[in-house]
């Protein structure tokens, strides 16, 4: 009972009071451009002051998406993901903030062409002037001649993707591609530590099949844990609903979401590598993406009707879904949550994937479909 009672109010949203935008203290706007469009991650050079977005085209999406089922390889992006850059104290004359992409440089991808297909990343800060980004990277299955296979049998050829950057230049460098599709098998979010290892949500248990589409109720997914060196390990049991972006705390935690549950787990990575639970945070709703900002609070995106974002996923030129955003503050009294914005009619936040803080100014980034 206590499960059913969980999906109906918590996930399905079932009897909810939905605030509209106009309830909150912000004055929102969409940056709207093509290479903007389905941006599942953003990350906060709060030092440059730059953004960085990973976006993949919300037409690719529709076709290429294995989180959500979506396995025509034939309709990807031209050229693939970028990784987009925002100067954020700098709008310009046309609102844009000097748009840029990063070009990536020594990369081959899986089928010979260097196209990327990005969903989450972490951000490693190596030095004052380089920058290490770890990309999901959901690359089509190949054969031998690194022509494409029926993904619809085989799901994605998901891998892990490193680059370095150096901070202001265009470009960014391919270090290492991790792979290991038997523990790393439909990643959709990374957390990095400091050793160089990372810990990465599966957020299904089989990249296709009959079994995949009872994990949301039923659970399947899981964290896998991967050593600086040497092979990965399933670091939790699989018995994640839907496990999303995760992210490392400024406290060394682990948190991570549902986007079929109510809440967010915290786990403590352990020496062996296995995730310990140490605590759980009710938040009511299904979690997309969380990230952490320069006061070490955590920002989560929430779905307040899972029904209306399924459809969204699916197609948001079509089907707009309500958003809520939820901070998270840790305090010595335990965690406290705090609902800062929230989209009733979708009149802006239409599918919101991520939202960064900026601690400095207040302001909310959001990205999504």
């Amino acid at each position: 009972m206590v499960w059913l009672e969980e999906v109906i109010f918590d996930v399905l949203g079932v009897g909810r009071i939905i605030q509209p935008i106009e309830d909150f203290p912000y004055t929102c706007r969409r940056i709207s451009h093509e290479r903007l469009e389905a941006c599942e991650d953003l990350w906060l050079d709060d030092q440059e002051r730059v953004m960085y977005l990973a976006c993949a085209g919300t037409q690719s999406r529709m076709a290429w998406n294995p989180a959500v089922g979506k396995l025509d390889v034939s309709g990807r992006r031209l050229g693939g993901s970028e990784l987009m850059a925002l100067n954020i104290d700098e709008p310009g004359s046309d609102g844009m903030y000097g748009m840029r992409g990063i070009r990536p440089e020594g990369y081959e991808g899986a089928t010979g062409d260097g196209t990327l297909d990005f969903l989450g990343f972490d951000v490693e800060v190596v030095d004052a002037e380089t920058l290490r980004f770890w990309f999901v990277n959901h690359r089509p299955p190949v054969d031998a001649d690194k022509k494409c296979l029926d993904a619809t049998k085989l799901g994605a050829n998901s891998t892990i993707d490193v680059f370095e950057l150096k901070r202001g230049e265009g470009k960014m460098v391919h270090l290492k591609t991790v792979s290991d599709p038997t523990v790393v098998k439909t990643p959709n979010n990374i957390a990095v530590m400091p050793d160089g290892s990372f810990v990465a949500t599966n957020d299904h248990s089989a990249k296709v099949g009959f079994r995949k589409e009872l994990d949301i109720y039923i659970g399947g997914g899981d964290v896998a844990y991967c050593p600086p060196s040497g092979p990965c390990k399933t670091a939790t049991p699989p018995k994640f609903r839907f496990p999303n972006g995760l992210v490392r705390g400024t406290d060394g935690l682990i948190y991570v979401p549902e986007s079929a549950g109510g809440g967010i787990h915290v786990m403590e990575l352990q020496g062996d590598g296995t995730l310990r639970k140490v605590d759980f945070i009710r938040i009511g709703m299904p979690i997309d993406n969380l990230s952490v900002d320069a006061n070490g609070d955590i920002w989560g995106a929430a779905l307040p009707k899972a029904l209306k974002a399924i459809k969204a996923a699916h197609d948001p030129f079509i089907h707009k879904t309500p958003i809520t955003v939820w901070r998270i503050e840790k305090t010595p009294d335990g965690y406290k949550t705090f609902k800062v914005l929230e989209d009733r009619d979708s009149k802006v936040l239409a599918q919101i994937g991520t939202v960064q803080h900026d601690a400095k100014t207040g302001r909310l980034f959001i990205v999504g479909e």
